[in-house]
């Protein structure tokens, strides 16, 4: 087969069975930037030149009022010939774009509405089977809802995905009514995020893609707190911090601190020493306070700025910001 026809360097779109409204959209965009006649073509079959007829008189002496009829071949001028050459070029497109298959069933196609329409129903079936597809659609709105794990891109590309193929079908919602489904939802690591977006006065004019990027923004921001403080608030770690210290500030004594790090994906033993500083030890063997604000991981010197009374023992398992090993 010869090279693929381009507009201003874009190939046409091949032909894919498996996700055909998204073929079928960049078609007609190709179709569109290849020549805007071709959509008229498309829709309403190629140019046939017309040439107006006068009234005259029939045989009978009934009266044939005046009009236009097709021209003569002989007839035709070279403006003519330009529009009728059209629907070839229409025909060289669909057919480029079609696979093997389905070039076999367009070959006894005689013009580029006749191929459209052929591939149309081949792949989308009569209106019977269209409407039922439509109904199926419908339902699949109407129970969408988001899985456990999912994330909000999952979520998103699902749900524009189902809007954009009832849309291709005819079924179009308002942009309320589509952006208020498409909150209600929504998992709940997001779910505060969503209300206050929701309680906004400029919501029902807000597209789905900025409600989606404002809702990503804030499971981005979530995700990079875990990252560093590790599951739960930083205000619920903070209490139980307090409540930890409470419990030991009058018990000098010697204990271990387990400490999750989210990058090595296991458990690093560090001990720590409370209230119990003895003259007679060496120094050397604890962490400085500006060595642990160079650790890669941030909770060892959140404790020592928040709880004077704790010193780290040195652990050569735990890393400092661009090094591999030092203690």
């Amino acid at each position: 087969m010869s090279a693929p026809k381009t507009t201003a360097g874009i190939k046409v779109p091949p032909f894919t069975r498996d996700d055909f409204s998204l073929w079928k959209m960049k078609m007609l965009l190709f179709i569109k930037a290849s020549n805007p006649l071709y959509i008229g073509i498309l829709e309403n079959g190629p140019f046939v030149p017309m040439k107006p007829v006068n009234e005259s008189t029939a045989p009978d002496g009934s009266r044939i009022p005046s009009g236009t009829q097709p021209k003569d071949i002989t007839e035709y001028i070279d403006s003519d010939k330009e529009l009728i050459r059209l629907d070839t070029g229409l025909m060289l497109i669909l057919a480029d774009s079609a696979d093997k298959e389905m070039s076999y069933q367009l070959m006894n196609c005689t013009s580029g509405k006749h191929i459209w329409d052929t591939i149309n129903l081949i792949m989308e079936g009569t209106e019977d089977v269209q409407e039922n597809r439509l109904n199926i659609l419908t339902s699949q709105y109407e129970a969408f809802r988001s899985l456990p794990g999912e994330s909000i891109t999952q979520v998103f590309e699902k749900y524009t995905k189902l809007l954009n193929e009832l849309a291709m079908k005819g079924k179009t919602y308002p942009l309320r009514e589509s952006n208020r489904k498409f909150m209600m939802t929504l998992l709940h690591h997001v779910e505060h995020k969503s209300s206050s977006i929701r309680e906004r006065i400029d919501f029902t004019k807000m597209s789905l893609e900025m409600i989606y990027g404002k809702l990503k923004t804030y499971e981005m921001e979530q995700e990079q707190r875990v990252i560093i403080y590790g599951s739960g608030t930083v205000d619920s770690k903070h209490n139980a911090l307090v409540r930890s210290a409470a419990l030991v500030v009058d018990e000098p004594t010697t204990s271990e601190i387990q400490v999750q790090t989210p990058r090595a994906g296991k458990e690093v033993i560090i001990e720590a020493e409370m209230d119990s500083v003895n003259l007679g030890v060496d120094e050397s063997v604890y962490y400085t306070l500006e060595e642990l604000e160079q650790m890669e991981d941030k909770t060892m010197a959140y404790l020592a700025a928040n709880f004077s009374h704790i010193r780290f023992n040195r652990n050569p398992k735990y890393k400092f910001k661009g090094s591999t090993n030092r203690f």
